[in-house]
């Protein structure tokens, strides 16, 4: 892995032609994909029009399972520990489904800088029934002992987002896991906001089920991701919600000769992590995110920090003396921070019209998220942009 110092920003810029045309500040929202990961989703188009067929997976793309064992590097998790997934939101709600026998009469603590989708999901259970009880923040960031609060010897679960999607405020996360343990209950982190932005230690953290997507910091596309189940949790307390597994016939004309030693139908479950996947995963994702992995890993995750630090730690210093508060807890380890804005209408008019791509949220909240490839020049641009 890289420093900060040995970041060759010039070439980073180069593999996102973007930056040839505008700034773009927006990456929490959707990151765009390198020149090396549009050249894979290239080939992998030209097979599906020329080649495909058997064998189902294209000889000249790496191994099915790389990306697993990149993204298991990436977290400081075990490849056994890791399954594909679809999205971080519907990988929340199949591992609640799962757990349903665990969670029984518990409750489920969750917290209000968690995901909007995330927090409606947990409203629809607890309108079935299931006890959900919402931290709120305290200033715009996570209060543990406001969240412990919450927590009891029936609370089963804990749900949070490492890092925040609205401010980019960061959990406590060893804090709030040493909290959920001694209490009996598991630790939920959506990571999306965090993997690829931050260093992620899942068993340093004490994280037992983390999901994301790919689209934003891992630099993929939308459609993919991953899911992190602790081992000693697979098919135990963690469930399968939609099983999958095959089966094989053991008569005729299945087979020519049955054994008559098997069952006429045996039926085989999916072990291992890949009880959690239901048939194929998205080959666009794959491809994607093995190139994407690999592309972070070399850069290496402390250099990335430490650049996108330098960028955000300026606009926390700059923006307030024009106008705008910050709602970003100070010294957060996050790649986005937010901002009230005097006149959302105003800034976004001035900010497209100098070809600054940013997000307002909730209203009149300025969120603004860079990544690895920008640079002081794309700051500079958007305070001129602003004054």
């Amino acid at each position: 892995m890289h420093s900060r110092s040995e970041l060759d920003l010039a070439a980073i810029r180069a593999d996102f032609p973007r930056t040839r045309h505008a700034v773009y500040l927006d990456h929490a929202s959707s990151h765009p994909v390198s020149v090396h990961t549009a050249a894979a989703l290239h080939r992998y188009a030209d097979w599906l029009l020329h080649d495909v067929g058997e064998p189902w997976w294209p000889a000249w793309a790496g191994p099915r399972d790389r990306s697993r064992h990149l993204f298991a590097e990436l977290i400081h998790a075990s490849p056994q520990e890791v399954a594909y997934a679809r999205s971080t939101v519907e990988s929340e709600s199949n591992l609640l489904n799962g757990m349903a026998e665990f969670l029984g009469d518990g409750n489920v603590v969750t917290h209000d800088l968690h995901y909007a989708p995330s927090l409606y999901n947990y409203e629809v259970r607890r309108k079935n029934g299931l006890d959900v009880r919402i931290a709120r923040h305290r200033d715009w960031r996570y209060d543990v002992d406001e969240l412990a609060r919450h927590v009891d010897r029936q609370t089963r679960l804990v749900a949070i987002s490492l890092v925040s999607n609205v401010n980019g405020a960061v959990a406590d996360v060893r804090a709030i896991s040493q909290v959920a343990h001694d209490h009996g209950a598991l630790l939920y982190a959506d990571i999306i906001q965090a993997a690829g932005a931050v260093p992620i230690d899942v068993k340093d953290m004490g994280i037992d089920l983390a999901a994301c997507s790919t689209f934003k910091w891992l630099m993929g596309v939308k459609g993919f991701g991953f899911l992190y189940v602790r081992a000693d949790l697979q098919g135990q307390v963690v469930r399968p919600s939609q099983p999958s597994g095959g089966v094989q016939f053991n008569y005729q004309p299945w087979t020519a000769a049955a054994d008559p030693h098997l069952p006429a139908i045996s039926w085989n479950p999916t072990a291992g992590p890949a009880q959690y996947e239901v048939s194929y995963p998205s080959y666009e994702g794959l491809l994607s995110s093995q190139e994407s992995l690999a592309y972070i890993l070399r850069l290496g995750v402390p250099g990335i920090r430490a650049h996108v630090r330098s960028l955000t730690d300026r606009l926390q210093q700059e923006l307030p003396a024009l106008g705008y508060t910050s709602i970003t807890p100070p010294s957060q380890d996050s790649p986005i921070c937010a901002f009230t804005s005097p006149d959302p209408t105003a800034t976004l008019e001035r900010t497209r019209r100098a070809g600054i791509h940013v997000a307002m949220r909730f209203g009149n909240k300025l969120r603004l998220s860079p990544s690895v490839y920008n640079d002081h020049d794309d700051i500079d641009r958007l305070l001129a942009a602003l004054r």
